[in-house]
């Protein structure tokens, strides 16, 4: 009974040993992802601990940047690219509940992927112009943003698709220290 009690327990042992793994920790790497004719801004001195790649400015201008009374950042660069980040729930299907529910405008899903939606929305015969618009999640270590596009703007389908490539590429960035 001994025999087998020590047996068992030197085979518990063996399994530990060969499932432990090294004892060296994973380093993962949070470079920026790379976008052709974009460039990364970092969004510290607004406090969003984060940066995202936005178009180039020798390009298409300096970015400009605006924290809003109600917590959102606003990222604005030349005409073709403007969006919104902010803290939130990131609840897509909250997002699809709504646009189906709405009594104004007709909703269309154009895209739809695990963390982004891209919608496209017309008032039935206003001759209003067709509305493009996006929204993506974003989770970054504890905390979860709300990416979408600026309501006010006039965005066709590729600036979109452009904006959602762009708010993919937030990754946490941390304040440099100062020293006292």
């Amino acid at each position: 009974m001994k025999a087998l009690k020590y047996l068992s327990l030197i085979f518990v042992f063996a399994i530990l040993i060969a499932c432990g793994g090294s004892s060296e920790e994973e380093v993962i790497e949070n470079k920026p992802v790379e976008l052709k004719g974009y460039e990364e801004l970092d969004l510290n001195p607004w406090g969003f601990e984060m940066a995202i790649m936005v178009p180039n400015a020798e390009e298409n201008g300096e970015p400009n940047v605006v924290l809003t009374e109600r917590g959102a950042l606003e990222i604005v660069v030349g005409q073709s690219f403007g969006i919104e980040i902010m803290f939130g729930e990131g609840d897509i299907e909250l997002l699809k509940m709504d646009l189906k529910e709405d009594l104004v405008f007709t909703s269309e899903i154009i895209k739809e992927e695990e963390n982004a939606l891209i919608y496209k929305q017309d008032i039935p015969d206003s001759g209003i112009k067709t509305q493009h618009h996006f929204f993506y999640k974003a989770q970054l270590g504890s905390n979860v943003y709300e990416v979408r596009d600026l309501i006010d703007g006039s965005y066709g389908s590729e600036m979109i698709e452009n904006m959602v490539n762009a708010a993919k590429t937030l990754r946490e960035v941390k304040a440099p220290k100062v020293a006292a």
